[in-house]
């Protein structure tokens, strides 16, 4: 059975996870699941979606919870954007780390690249993906040089992940290390989902924090381009005001 399994795995999918509530967009006063929230008039899924079908993927998975249906409909099945799409629901949240695990278990593959749903960014995925099988690590964290407001990373220089967000608690003081915020973007081995329990996960706490205290490899790909998260509607027209010649040419 497992080498059955074997002969049918994936080398790579691509994923994008849009199983999240979204809660802040809805506070600030969004109807619409945070996928679907427009940006110079088209969803926000839309954008990792063309990202991954620019970077040569014929296909994409993406999780769904919140108000899955609505995306589902919207979005549809892939025809209109070049790309085939595979939904999978979960009844239950399952978590940044727990979506990927059961996404590996229905659709397995030796490696995952992710994305989030609600991120926009300006980033040669065959570039990534070149680097991640050169230097062969469990994972490597896309990440933003000088950018500590969301999950503070620290890297060394030669771009190996040393601690994220607080873990370990110490590391060797001679070290000089950059820190940098963690975009949402990575790619996986299939062996650092093997860190994650089964049910919810989250993949940092969970995944990342594992493999630091295993001391096993986790790199870091330095990203110095346009990278826009939302969490508001005012973050929305920001960036329209800002990058709309450039927002219409990513979905080229």
């Amino acid at each position: 059975m497992k080498k059955s399994k074997e002969r049918g795995m994936k080398e790579i999918r691509a994923m994008v996870l849009a199983a999240g509530f979204g809660t802040r967009m809805q506070k600030a006063g969004e109807d619409r699941p945070k996928p679907l929230v427009e940006l110079a008039g088209q969803p926000l899924l839309n954008y990792p979606i063309a990202l991954i079908r620019q970077a040569g993927f014929d296909e994409v998975i993406i999780n769904l919870h919140h108000r899955g249906e609505e995306i589902r409909e919207k979005i549809g099945n892939g025809q209109g954007l070049g790309i085939k799409i595979k939904y999978i629901l979960e009844p239950e949240i399952l978590g940044t780390g727990g979506g990927v695990k059961n996404a590996h278990q229905l659709f397995p593959a030796r490696k995952w690249l992710t994305i989030n749903a609600d991120t926009v960014i300006d980033l040669n995925l065959k570039n990534l993906l070149l680097f991640h099988n050169r230097m062969n690590p469990l994972a490597t964290m896309v990440l933003a040089r000088g950018n500590e407001e969301l999950t503070p990373v620290f890297a060394d220089n030669l771009a190996r992940v040393k601690k994220i967000n607080g873990f370990p608690e110490k590391i060797s003081p001679e070290m000089t290390l950059s820190i940098c915020a963690f975009t949402g973007v990575q790619v996986l081995s299939a062996k650092m989902l093997d860190y994650l329990p089964e049910g919810f996960s989250q993949m940092v706490q969970h995944g990342y924090f594992k493999a630091l205290e295993k001391g096993d490899p986790v790199l870091a790909y330095f990203f110095e381009g346009v990278w826009l998260t939302f969490d508001d509607p005012h973050s929305i027209s920001q960036a329209q005001a800002r990058y709309a010649d450039q927002l219409k040419r990513r979905l080229a």
